[in-house]
């Protein structure tokens, strides 16, 4: 029979009392069990942490010095980084040798390299494990022996290619079919190559098949590996959450244990939990083997909220790590009042001894000794776990283990510790010299009876709210600028509007302009608008630009539809050009602001009649937009003659500015052909600027044809990207095959050259991995989601070139 969840629970003030007792108590177990090496390791650890200048070398040293492969050049960089001075908290000694070794670096390069390799790996032996097989067979023994249990963590370079993901895997298995390992993890973004939630069905088959690879091992050991699947992008939380559940659904894995990570930090991570816990629920009354949930704070706060601003996002983590702390608890209690008993085991990985006398207390109170296990990480407070282990009976480190060719991965897992370990308000910041009744002490008390208090009423709604279903954006008339929001694809609204968008759309087939007689009527017409625009106050064209920017807004999906269907735009790649259209109408309305003040002070002056926007085929919103809105702003006319391929998408465009408000022949569609007629529009006496983005040739061209010509060209060029040694391959990699092959390799800015420093040149695995990213990449219609490059447009041969 299954047993229901116990609930009665003492007050909070009750629990908060015997929590910080114990909390107490494990401090004062852990400073009494601290070696001499260890006091002395965390004082110096302290001072490094509360020292910026001392933080920010230590993390060069780690980001930048042990990068290069090349001894002199890193030499070099040491001597750079320690040339005005070594900070003093990094200790009388290390302070010394540090800035000896710099300045005689240069001149004894290969003792200087093995000298620092030799202090951070002495530093951070403890967190981070060898790989290699007798190593790690001896770390495995001492540390069972020691009483711990290990959850083996495999780091590696980011996976940036499908034959590294299938590397990963096969690394991840091995570890699972070892005699001595009997728990691991692994994210779904270690083991797949570019998942996008967009192609959620093809990303969802693609973790499906390596999951189930990696489940079968695990189910084939005696006794079965526990695999854990862990938690690290906000964006793979839907995809990871789901794959855990549908492949342990399939009648094969009904009796294989397995867990998952939730964050903390993140609010959405309640809702997930609820889900997970209906399952486990579900499963269990099945016959089924229960599952673990392994709750973690969260330690990608720097990368979400870069993610969050390239896109005008809320960052999805909580604000603040007060919230964080409520959010932590409350999933806690979750679990421990809403699954059934023996359907969910819970993992409470964390430092702070506050959160784990907590969870000890509520696991007593709630006699759920069985369904709980504190989790730490490996050499990260060694005295704090070993106090955890004896008063918990058991405890659980995460073990992250690299082998020594992937010694970048091992950097950049450590920089982000120092990251997160480095905030003032961590408490693993804290525990290296907090001491009982201390100042640092009670504020951390203080802050732990605020979250207990808070885990009632902090949010767990969602920070990412957007719906383009049922939003309707407005922008201020007043000219104030403010940025238009990329579509944030994460939401599964937003992925049903685009998709109804794709289904519903069809492209529009504009006319020809094919007599010179038409193109003269059509300037006539422009002009005639435009005597009449220029008398409209500044104030009143803000109003309609602001309102060109809602209406595209509203055509959002329509827009991206068409771009994809005519000239191969990628819903990804679209979406931004769209705000970045948009953003031009706005800049345009802000603009006008300082028009006004130059009048104020006297300036004269009168608009351009009529500007000829010539725009490309490869960015068919953005750029043509900004010509037209500028106009507009300025008060005067303006034609759009889009590139052949494009015309349907300006077809749309300027139907949106006349919906928007904008005069039907202020601003007009004029497509031609590429003989005569063109090059009768693009000379005509009545055009008094053109403004053309395209080649050089077609610059060229223009002037050749009317060489008095007022022409405003954008033209493409050749550009590189540098990579030095000291970069982090992982990401110049990634970007240098965005750069090269997105929007199919006919962004104007687009790198065509790779100018790369000869150590990393001469790296074979940095041909292999970048080999393998490009051949990853998936090309195709853009009309399918899953296609990351959209088709390359060939323009038709004529005599104006684009």
């Amino acid at each position: 029979m299954t047993q229901a969840p116990v609930t009665n629970l003492p007050t909070d003030e009750v629990l908060i009392e015997l929590a910080e007792a114990r909390a107490l108590a494990l401090l004062e177990a852990s400073i009494a069990d601290t070696s001499r090496a260890e006091a002395s390791s965390a004082k110096r650890l302290a001072r490094l942490l509360a020292d910026e200048s001392g933080r920010d070398l230590l993390l060069d040293l780690t980001d930048q010095v042990l990068r290069i492969r090349n001894p002199k050049r890193a030499a070099r960089r040491l001597a750079d980084l320690t040339a005005e001075g070594v900070p003093a908290s990094l200790g009388g000694f290390d302070r010394f040798g540090l800035a000896t070794l710099g300045k005689i670096a240069p001149a004894i390069p290969g003792i200087a390299d093995k000298a620092v390799d030799w202090r951070i790996a002495k530093d951070t032996a403890g967190v981070i494990l060898p790989a290699e097989d007798r190593a790690f067979t001896k770390y495995v023994r001492d540390r069972t022996a020691d009483g711990f249990n290990l959850n083996i963590n495999v780091l590696g370079e980011a996976i940036l290619g499908d034959h590294e993901a299938t590397t990963r895997t096969t690394m991840v298995r091995n570890r699972i079919q070892r005699p001595d390992v009997n728990y691991v993890s692994v994210k779904v973004s270690a083991i797949c190559a570019n998942l996008d939630i967009l192609a959620k069905p093809e990303s969802m088959q693609r973790i499906k098949e390596q999951l189930i690879d990696l489940y079968r091992a695990a189910a084939a050991t005696t006794p079965p590996t526990f695999v854990n699947l862990d938690m690290e992008e906000y964006r793979d939380l839907e995809l990871s959450v789901e794959s855990f559940m549908n492949i342990l659904s399939m009648p094969e894995f009904t009796n294989l244990h397995a867990g998952i990570v939730l964050q903390a930090y993140i609010p959405d991570s309640h809702a997930a939990l609820e889900t997970l816990i209906h399952w486990a629920n579900e499963r269990y009354r099945n016959g089924g083997a229960p599952i673990k949930i392994r709750l973690v704070k969260g330690a990608n706060l720097a990368m979400e909220f870069v993610e969050a601003e390239l896109h005008d996002w809320p960052q999805a983590p909580y604000p603040t790590k007060h919230d964080v702390d409520a959010s932590y608890k409350a999933m806690l209690e979750t679990v421990l009042t809403t699954a059934d008993r023996g359907a969910v085991r819970i993992g409470v990985a964390s430092h702070n001894l506050f959160e784990v006398a907590w969870a000890l207390t509520l696991r007593d109170q709630l006699n759920a000794h069985d369904i709980m296990e504190i989790e730490m990480l490996e050499g990260m407070a060694p005295p704090q776990s070993r106090a955890v282990r004896n008063d918990a009976g058991e405890l659980l480190l995460y073990s992250p283990v690299v082998a020594k060719e992937d010694r970048d991965a091992s950097i950049a897992y450590l920089s982000r510790r120092l990251d997160e370990n480095s905030s003032p308000e961590n408490f693993l910041r804290a525990l290296f010299n907090i001491t009982p009744g201390s100042p640092e002490w009670d504020r951390q008390a203080e802050w732990f009876r605020n979250s207990v208090r808070e885990r009632h009423t902090v949010s767990q709604q969602s920070r990412r709210t957007q719906n383009r279903n049922t939003q309707m954006i407005r922008y201020p008339v007043d000219g104030t600028f403010v940025p238009s929001v990329d579509t944030d694809f994460t939401l599964p609204a937003n992925r049903k509007w685009v998709a109804q968008a794709f289904d519903t759309t069809t492209v529009p087939t504009p006319s020809l302009v094919e007599t010179t007689e038409q193109v003269d009527a059509a300037i006539a017409r422009a002009h005639a608008a435009q005597l009449e625009w220029q008398t409209m106050s500044f104030a009143a064209r803000r109003v309609v630009l602001a309102q060109v920017a809602e209406v595209m807004e509203q055509h959002r999906g329509e827009t991206l539809a068409i771009m994809a269907k005519s000239v191969g735009k990628t819903v990804r790649e679209g979406d931004p050009e769209i705000s970045e259209a948009i953003d031009f109408a706005n800049y345009a309305a802000h603009s006008t602001i300082a028009h006004e003040q130059f009048i104020s002070d006297g300036l004269t002056w009168a608009p351009h009649r009529l500007v000829l926007v010539a725009g490309p085929w490869n960015f068919p919103v953005a750029i043509p937009n900004n010509g037209l809105v500028s106009a507009i702003a300025a008060g005067s006319a303006a034609i759009l003659k889009p590139a052949p391929e494009a015309r349907a998408v300006a077809a749309a465009l300027v139907s949106q500015l006349h919906e928007a408000g904008v005069p039907q022949d202020l601003v007009q569609l004029v497509c031609t052909p590429d003989n005569e007629v063109g090059k009768h529009l693009v000379t005509h006496p009545g055009v008094d600027m053109v403004m053309l983005t395209g080649s050089l040739e077609t610059a060229e061209m223009f002037h050749g044809w009317k060489p008095d010509m007022y022409l405003n060209a954008e033209t493409s060029g050749k550009n590189a990207i540098v990579i030095t040694a000291a970069a982090d391959i992982d990401q110049a990699i990634k970007e240098l095959v965005k750069s090269a092959f997105g929007h199919a390799g006919q962004k104007c800015s687009a790198a065509s050259l790779a100018i790369i420093e000869a150590s990393v040149y001469d790296d074979p695995g940095f041909h292999s991995r970048l080999a393998d990213a490009v051949s990853s990449l998936t090309v195709g219609d853009a009309t399918d989601f899953n296609n990351m490059v959209g088709p390359v447009i060939t323009a038709p041969t004529g005599n104006l070139k684009r």
